[in-house]
């Protein structure tokens, strides 16, 4: 083995430009960056100017208000918690009146408060 082989030579390394950004070339391409966007904000707003004036008044109301699903939402979910709201003023009403069971047994039913009343009195007896 020759001794160039098991050290490296040192090269020369290559001679470094001096680092220098072209300040008057980036301020222009800036403004110019800056003058497209505000012409393209101005454009926006002008377009959206003249959308809002067209759609001036109330919306109108769609024509699937009530149908079952919508898209792709189920309104059913929806349903379910009037119902539940529902039947419990139902149970509510049925828990405060009176009625039948059933006629043929001559079975009826009284305001819960009057049946607690008269169980709490027959156990006293």
């Amino acid at each position: 083995m020759n001794e160039s082989s098991l050290h490296p030579v040192a090269e020369e390394h290559p001679r470094q430009e001096p680092e220098s950004v072209d300040v008057p070339r980036a301020v222009l391409i800036a403004i110019i960056a800056l003058a497209i966007f505000a012409l393209a904000v101005f454009e926006a707003d002008r377009i959206l100017h003249q959308e809002t004036k067209t759609l001036a008044g109330p919306a109108p109301i769609p024509g699937e208000i009530g149908q079952p699903e919508i898209g792709m939402v189920n309104q059913r979910l929806f349903q379910l918690q009037r119902e539940a709201e529902e039947l419990r003023a139902e149970q509510m009403q049925r828990l405060n009146s009176y009625g039948w069971i059933d006629r043929n047994e001559e079975i009826i039913h009284i305001p819960i408060d009057q049946a607690m009343e008269a169980l709490v009195s027959s156990s006293k007896r």
